[in-house]
């Protein structure tokens, strides 16, 4: 890598990301183990900054021929790319030397039989709770190793281990059709509880029929999984640098106001035990801790090389690599944690007292950016709350509403946090349960 960055002519600066990813990946569907698949991959991203024109090429050929061929590739597209004014120049590599923050070598080392049994133990876990179900999903365990080198002399090196897996379990002869799921993970696959998947999946499977209720506005109880959703787009929508730069961020006109009750804490930490932990971003920045809502207040975008540039702010850790698709979406928060309260889900409905309760979002899409609605369905586990309890199911719902309403909506926070990784870590929202004031539901399912 060294020589591939020395070998550029004057007046030429790059930046090399080698990422090697180790993945099994278990399936299962109809209560049985399918489609298991091993991927032992290389992957590199070569970006060249000549004359301020930047470009990118990408490789799986990690040899010397191989990044030369890459490092020429991305000269040739630099050639004809626009000329980037503001951009900083690439960061040295100063500063004291930093290890990865948490590293399981037991998820590193777990084999393919052992991936399989964690899918055999969430099928028989979800198949005690609920005879007779159809039961699906997927269990996703591996490792990655990164490095950073870029020809100011930054080298830094990084690695990562998950554990990743959903459940669904559902009762297709109904009518009509109910289902429950669950899904969650862990960067320590020894923390990582298969049969609590199971269960509440199976849990959340209803035993009658469910009801049709009108559309409108509710108050709700967001399950985990719905308000890690909902949290994920907050961070698109209100804390991407390219909304900041390019003037759609919902969260543009609010830095440092209140935004939030004052019991909301949201920050972004990669570097906590409570995420899947990364130590540099993919331009070998440091990650660190930066509060995003701070006791209900509004905190800065997240920034990388360009954007920081553009912006005249300083760099937050949060570059995600720049080739395409990813270079389209630019910075933003990937580990969010959301401070727990002290509520037990029951206290949660209970404090409700009359509204919805919502396992989990479907078919999630962005609105309008600037106003941050988004638009999806409830699924696999709505429940009607009457007088502080659970009455019986009802029927899904679509719903139109702004994540900055849900957010200054927060009456409680449950007091169990939870891990809810992407499928391979790329990104993971750590939160509990949540009621909130009201939620606006537009129209009706049949089912």
């Amino acid at each position: 890598m060294s020589r591939s960055l020395a070998d550029l002519p004057s007046g030429a600066s790059a930046d090399v990301r080698v990422v090697h990813q180790f993945w099994t990946t278990i399936r299962f569907a109809n209560g049985r183990i399918h489609q298991p698949h091993i991927e032992r991959s290389t992957h590199v991203s070569y970006r060249v900054a000549e004359e301020k024109r930047l470009a990118t090429a990408t490789t799986v050929d990690d040899s010397a021929e191989g990044l030369a061929t890459v490092r020429d590739t991305a000269r040739s597209l630099a050639r004809v790319a626009p000329v980037e004014r503001k951009f900083p120049g690439f960061p040295t590599g100063a500063g004291r030397v930093r290890s990865p923050v948490a590293f399981s070598a037991a998820t590193a080392r777990l084999s393919p039989e052992g991936a399989t049994r964690l899918a055999e133990r969430i099928l028989e876990a979800a198949s005690a709770g609920a005879p007779g179900s159809r039961i699906a999903g997927v269990v996703n365990v591996g490792f990655e190793r990164h490095r950073v080198v870029n020809s100011s002399g930054l080298d830094r090196p990084d690695a990562l281990s998950a554990v990743q897996a959903s459940v669904l379990v559902d009762r297709p002869e109904r009518e009509p059709p109910v289902s429950g799921w669950s899904d969650g993970g862990h960067w320590d696959v020894r923390q990582f509880d298969p049969e609590r998947l199971g269960r509440e999946a199976a849990a959340r499977v209803a035993r009658t029929e469910p009801v049709a209720v009108e559309p409108g506005s509710y108050p709700v109880v967001l399950a985990g999984p719905a308000m890690a959703e909902a949290l994920q787009f907050l961070a698109n929508l209100g804390f991407s640098g390219h909304g900041e730069l390019e003037g759609w961020s919902c969260l543009r006109r609010s830095r440092g106001k209140r935004v939030a009750p004052p019991g909301v804490n949201l920050v972004d930490d990669p570097r906590s035990l409570q995420t899947i932990p990364r130590s540099i971003d993919s331009e070998g920045t440091w990650t660190h801790r930066v509060p995003l809502i701070d006791h209900g207040i509004a905190g800065e975008a997240a920034m990388d090389l360009v954007t920081a540039g553009r912006l005249g702010r300083p760099l937050t850790g949060h570059a995600l690599p720049p080739e395409s698709p990813w270079g389209e979406y630019g910075p933003e928060p990937t580990h969010l944690l959301l401070r727990a309260g002290d509520a037990s889900d029951e206290e949660l409905i209970r404090h409700t007292r009359s509204g919805l309760l919502i396992t989990r979002f479907h078919y999630v899409r962005v609105v309008d950016p600037g106003r941050g609605i988004i638009t999806g369905m409830t699924r696999d586990g709505t429940y009607r709350i009457e007088h502080g309890e659970l009455s019986g199911p009802v029927r899904n719902l679509r719903f139109t509403e702004s994540v900055l309403t849900l957010l200054k909506g927060i009456t409680l926070l449950g007091g169990e946090s939870r891990m809810y990784p992407s499928e391979r870590a790329g990104a993971v929202v750590t939160t509990a349960a949540a009621a909130v004031r009201s939620f606006r539901f537009t129209s009706a399912t049949l089912f």
